[in-house]
């Protein structure tokens, strides 16, 4: 089987008409022990790690197939509350009946959480969105940037979200869309061009840092056509940081 890495996905050729597509995040000092900085819930912690491999996933079109969870830190209370935020996020973005597999530390006492989360999904060759940019298209930024408490860990409606994305994934015209993490919508967007053999032209005046951290997925951007541009500016918290020509 060949295998590939496009951004942060690891693509596996399974056969002529299948391809696997793996995702994965981490996440350490996030959660309420005592030596973690972000203190948070143990359900946030997982909640919040999970949704980035996710989307990851989702993004490329792909089906999700299973998780795997390797927790850094004993099964109770800890790894029981993050599995439960992995599940929360699961039925938010509409995934049922998905396996669930990982480990967790039993063996020694853990004074600071982590967790790593890897997300496996198919899906067939043809309808694989990765490097899937065929002429030129303009790219709009969905979400805005947070990281850390800034987000509403509950009910952030300025984030990007998965009704947004089940409403614009399969729209014609759609080229590629790429959830942004840490390393910020610029980079991001320079990166999408890149592996399209194309350029990226960057917007002047642009009411988004496109420079900032997006913490968990709360951005994505997306390739369109230009068609599609009045549809994509109706979206809350969007906006057109360039073109990719």
């Amino acid at each position: 089987m060949k295998s590939r890495k496009v951004r942060d996905l690891v693509i596996v050729d399974i056969n002529e008409k299948e391809r696997m597509v793996i995702a994965c995040d981490s996440s350490g000092s996030i959660g309420n022990k005592r030596y973690d900085l972000l203190q948070v819930e143990p359900f946030i912690t997982g909640k919040y790690t999970v949704r980035v491999g996710l989307l990851e996933i989702l993004c490329s079109g792909a089906e999700v197939i299973t998780i795997v969870d390797n927790v850094c830190a004993e099964m109770e209370p800890t790894g029981r509350e993050i599995i439960r935020g992995i599940n929360s996020e699961l039925k938010l973005a509409k995934i049922d009946d998905v396996p669930l597999t990982g480990s967790t530390e039993e063996n020694f006492e853990v004074f600071a959480t982590g967790v790593g989360i890897t997300v496996i999904g198919i899906i067939d060759k043809d309808k694989l969105k990765v490097n899937n940019i065929k002429s030129n298209s303009v790219i709009y930024s969905i979400g805005i940037p947070k990281v850390g408490d800034e987000i509403d860990f509950y009910n952030d409606n300025d984030i990007f979200g998965y009704e947004t994305l089940y409403d614009i994934k399969d729209l014609e015209g759609v080229y590629e869309i790429v959830p942004v993490g840490s390393k910020g919508i610029l980079y991001e967007a320079i990166g999408l061009a890149t592996n399209n053999g194309k350029k990226f032209i960057q917007n002047e005046n642009l009411n988004v840092d496109i420079k900032r951290s997006c913490g968990p997925a709360t951005v994505v951007i997306v390739a369109i056509d230009k068609s599609l541009e009045d549809y994509i500016k109706g979206i809350k918290n969007s906006c057109k940081i360039g073109e990719i020509i």
